[in-house]
């Protein structure tokens, strides 16, 4: 084997464990301040820790509360989903362009709006 092949073969095996890696972030949602009564009602599925991972570039949110599902990437290190808990009608966006990481559950019936930031 010649150099070149052994130098690409090492580079190969470094990489490897990287592309392989889960990165996960958790989020503590929290409602927005206004949110009105049916919202409220709803803050015991949101308010409690969501978490976040990206592996082998599958992206999904996972939380306590219900919301288990597949996000898409809709920009660079920006995932979103549509979900359906119950009566609500979810859209959930994780932003990780940003510093600090936010985490966005929004109602597209009523309004409610959850939020949380990774420090």
């Amino acid at each position: 084997m010649n150099i070149v092949n052994r130098l690409t073969a090492i580079v190969v095996a470094a990489l490897l464990p990287s592309v392989a890696s889960a990165q996960s972030v958790n989020f503590w949602l929290a409602a927005v301040p206004g949110n009105i009564q049916g919202c409220i009602a709803a803050d015991p599925q949101f308010t409690r820790e969501h978490t976040f991972t990206l592996k082998d570039g599958e992206a999904e949110i996972t939380s306590p509360g219900g919301i288990n599902t597949k996000m898409k990437l809709v920009k660079p290190n920006v995932y979103e989903t549509d979900y359906q808990l119950g009566r609500l009608n979810l859209h959930v966006m994780a932003d990780l362009s940003v510093t600090p990481r936010t985490l966005t559950v929004t109602e597209k019936n009523l309004g409610c709006k959850w939020t949380a930031k990774k420090e």
